[in-house]
């Protein structure tokens, strides 16, 4: 009978730090939604990308990726927010086939040349359009687990 009531004692013990653990991440992803969708600066909320990041080796690609259609003549803003202390490890990117992911995107919250991070950066779309959104580790950064939200927003359409 003690052997029962220790397995069971064990099996809540699991259950409940598991839904601990999910119910943390649910709420860093909230509060950088709500964190990240509150900085637009004058934009308009469109819409959020939500990733956690994990890391197990240095060479290891982490992070996800999403589609989105985005239209000829709009200016749209992409915002990156990650938890402090996380933020200088993680990028977001927008490109689409023609201009890939780690050679000529579109955009990234990361310039490779002066190596130094923005919040966010402006797009002014030119056709109408599948494009692709990243958030991952930037090369060689990284080697624990965290979250990072993106956000889509409309700045307005394009004067051209």
């Amino acid at each position: 009978i003690n052997m029962k009531r220790l397995f069971i004692f064990l099996v809540l013990a699991v259950l409940a730090l598991a839904s601990f653990t999910d119910k943390a991440d649910a709420q860093c992803k909230q509060q950088l939604v709500y964190q990240c969708a509150t900085q637009t600066e004058k934009a308009i909320y469109l819409r959020d990308f939500n990733t956690k990041l994990k890391r197990d080796a240095p060479d290891e690609e982490t992070g996800m990726k999403w589609t989105v259609v985005l239209n000829k003549g709009t200016q749209y803003r992409f915002s990156l927010c990650a938890p402090d202390g996380f933020q200088e490890q993680v990028v977001l990117t927008l490109y689409d086939t023609e201009h890939p992911e780690n050679s000529k995107p579109y955009g990234c919250t990361y310039d490779k040349v002066t190596k130094s991070d923005r919040k966010s950066f402006d797009f002014i779309c030119n056709k109408t359009g599948m494009y692709y959104i990243s958030i991952r580790f930037k090369p060689g950064e990284g080697g624990k687990k965290g979250c990072a939200v993106g956000i889509l927003s409309f700045v307005g359409k394009s004067k051209s």
